[in-house]
């Protein structure tokens, strides 16, 4: 009983004493708390396409977006342009290397839904290769991204709808 007692001590004691060091970090100003505003972190900030410098190729796997319809919105969707509610959700894969491919993507699933468009970064090497054998949803690249990566045969595959932005 004696050594449970000490043991129990000990944790209290180490747990106080790790607080102190907290809230020091946290009074020097070393350490601060996220501040999280609930209005524009619950709807999230809308990036607008002209914010976000440069020109992009979007790619659609028309072998899962069969229904004309959807993909004639998706296309409008990811073309700026006006589009009705689409009901799909989609996964959107980005080249880990390409920044301004992904505040693209960032941007264009900010004017979704929550959780409509997940983002997925992909390593340069495996991108190109889910393309060819389609096992992707949605891809976006900046042009620089899809010369770096030899992609001019994927561009020309007919099971892929390719937007340029």
């Amino acid at each position: 009983m004696e050594l449970f007692k000490r043991t129990i001590f000990r944790i209290i004691a180490l747990a106080l004493v790790f607080a102190a060091a907290f809230g020091i970090l946290i009074a020097t100003g070393k350490m601060t708390l996220p501040s999280v505003d609930a209005v524009s972190k619950a709807t999230g900030e809308i990036i607008s396409r002209d914010e976000v410098e440069g020109s992009f190729t979007v790619l659609i796997n028309k072998d899962l977006h069969r229904d004309a319809k959807t993909l004639a919105e998706w296309e409008k969707f990811f073309r700026g342009e006006p589009y009705g509610y689409i009901f799909e959700d989609i996964t959107c894969y980005v080249s880990t290397s390409d920044a301004s491919g992904w505040e693209m993507a960032e941007g264009l699933r900010s004017r979704l839904p929550e959780n409509q468009m997940k983002l997925k970064g992909v390593i340069e090497p495996m991108i190109a290769d889910k393309i060819r054998h389609g096992v992707f949803d949605v891809a976006v690249f900046s042009d620089g991204a899809v010369k770096q990566l030899g992609m001019e045969d994927i561009l020309k595959m007919p099971n892929v709808d390719v937007l340029r932005i």
